[in-house]
């Protein structure tokens, strides 16, 4: 009952949430002009300006996200500086998917291990303006990307700017990572990812000064508003130092782990034990393993249609999850089958994250993997008193209506 009632007040959160069920369109905002938003010089040398945001359409009313960068050079210089200054293997990624649709003394930087390869991702809008020829929209000049597309990166969106003299590029960065239940990407940090770009510069031959400067567009995530410029000098090849870390630990007595181990061989060799333990496995297993799956097939297959392995792997998830709480728990107590589910599922959510250095998750996706939890624990219980007369009992079929929804809340919804 009790998992019944957290359910119930999920779902009604998802129905008096402001703005989420019948999000506010644009055509209701009064629509803005160059004069109304504040613009911003990215450098003194040019009289172009900027507007500091980006946006989804050509508009000021849909903007996104905050620029957070500038390099004062051409975009081609910019590129060709981030991505061949290293030994490294570069895959050239082709992203047109977008699914269904976050500072005392000098500091001294031996080396980054940062890997920028190009990629292309949703179209997003910038404004800037020329004394000569007006303001126009711009496109991204360029995309690149530090990671893999269906574990965490970070993303950058590339516009360049300026007068034939005095060339800048504004930089989008932010840090995201794949979620497999939204079918997108979820931005976590812009901060994160401004000051891994900045880590790039600091130290290198071509780097004349690193600074920060006031473009007042803060508010947006964990972005402050100052805004890291970089001036650039001659080119000049960068000497990278790899750093190793060091793992140690795992100092158990072994006479605690072979009681341990004596207690789980006791356990296993019963019949509920060992369903129990399958149970547990499975959904501990699937989001490390479609995460796995999707990574291998990326990097290993770099033409591999996105479309192709995001809707099989997802359909591996939507369907493996609720097959695994159905299959395993035929007998015994419900709440201990609603138990191991959710810890299963919940350990594995745990480990996927951490396996592509998610640390923090915005406040919408942890309610709705509590869902997830809850519903998937439901299932077990709901299995679990299941009968050979009556396969399908009522409380089964609700969970199973349940597992749609949340499958639904983030797909047709949004988060």
């Amino acid at each position: 009952m009790a998992v019944v009632t957290f359910l119930v007040v999920l779902l009604a959160l998802l129905v008096v949430e402001p703005g989420l069920v019948a999000p506010h369109s644009t055509e209701d905002v009064t629509r803005r002009g160059p004069d109304d938003v504040r613009l911003v010089n990215p450098s003194e040398e040019s009289d172009a300006q900027l507007w500091p945001f980006t946006s989804r359409h050509r508009s000021f009313e849909s903007l996104t996200l905050p620029i957070n960068a500038v390099v004062r050079g051409n975009t081609a210089r910019v590129v060709s500086q981030l991505r061949n200054q290293r030994d490294s293997q570069w895959e050239q990624l082709d992203r047109d998917w977008q699914g269904i649709d976050d500072e005392g003394e000098p500091l001294v930087v031996e080396g980054t291990d940062i890997a920028w390869g190009e990629t292309t991702g949703a179209t997003r809008y910038t404004y800037v303006s020329t004394p000569n020829a007006g303001g126009e929209w711009v496109t991204e000049t360029a995309q690149l990307h530090d990671g893999t597309y269906f574990g965490s990166r970070y993303h950058l969106r590339l516009y360049e700017g300026g007068s034939d003299g005095a060339r800048w590029t504004a930089i989008q960065a932010h840090h995201e990572h794949w979620d497999w239940f939204r079918l997108r990407h979820t931005v976590g940090s812009l901060a994160t990812a401004q000051h891994h770009l900045e880590t790039e510069y600091f130290g290198t031959a071509y780097t004349a000064d690193i600074s920060r400067e006031r473009f007042a567009n803060g508010g947006i995530s964990d972005a402050d508003g100052w805004v890291s410029v970089v001036d650039l000098r001659s080119l000049a090849s960068a000497n990278i130092v790899w750093g190793a870390l060091l793992l140690s630990g795992f100092a158990e007595a072994r006479n605690t782990s072979q009681t341990a181990i004596d207690q789980l061989t006791v356990w296993l060799s019963d019949g509920l034990g060992q369903r129990s333990a399958l149970l547990f496995a499975c959904l501990l297993s699937l989001p490390l393993l479609v995460r796995t799956v999707s990574i291998t097939g990326e990097t290993a297959v770099p033409g591999l249609p996105v479309k192709l392995v995001a809707g099989t792997l997802y359909l591996c998830l939507a369907v493996g999850i609720p097959a695994a709480a159905l299959t395993f728990p035929l007998s015994g107590e419900p709440f201990d089958w609603a138990g191991i589910a959710i810890l299963g599922l919940g350990l594995g959510f745990i480990l996927d994250y951490q396996s592509i250095g998610i640390d923090v998750l915005p406040i919408a996706v942890v309610l709705h993997r509590l869902a997830v939890l809850g519903i998937v624990g439901l299932i077990a219980a709901s299995a679990s008193y299941r009968t050979p007369e009556e396969r399908w009992n009522r409380p089964l079929k609700i969970s199973l209506v349940l597992w749609a929804c949340v499958l639904a809340w983030p797909l047709f919804i949004g988060l």
